[in-house]
């Protein structure tokens, strides 16, 4: 059996590496900031088949991004959520 002690480093670990995947998620959220093709004020920087073959992969790009986001914010949830029931139970433990 765990001691209290034990639980509650546990759950410090929990919410630490929760704090990881939050910190993740935000800077993967930043990932495509800078990534465009978009224009210039004189027109476009970049076109022509090459250039929409890459935008319609960056589109996917950001599409699995925005999943790996969404996928760190629940680890970090639930790894709070357990953390969370780790230190109700060593504290009601005798």
């Amino acid at each position: 059996m765990i001691s209290n002690a034990e639980l509650k480093r546990l759950a410090d670990e929990k919410e630490l590496l929760a704090g990881r995947f939050s910190s993740y998620a935000r800077e993967l959220g930043s990932l495509f900031d800078d990534v465009r093709l978009g224009s210039i004020d004189d027109g476009e920087v970049w076109a022509g088949p090459a250039a929409q073959r890459f935008n319609s992969e960056l589109h996917q790009r950001r599409a699995d991004v925005s999943r790996l986001i969404e996928q760190c914010l629940t680890a970090a949830q639930n790894l709070r959520h357990r953390a969370q029931e780790m230190r109700r139970q060593a504290e009601s433990a005798p």
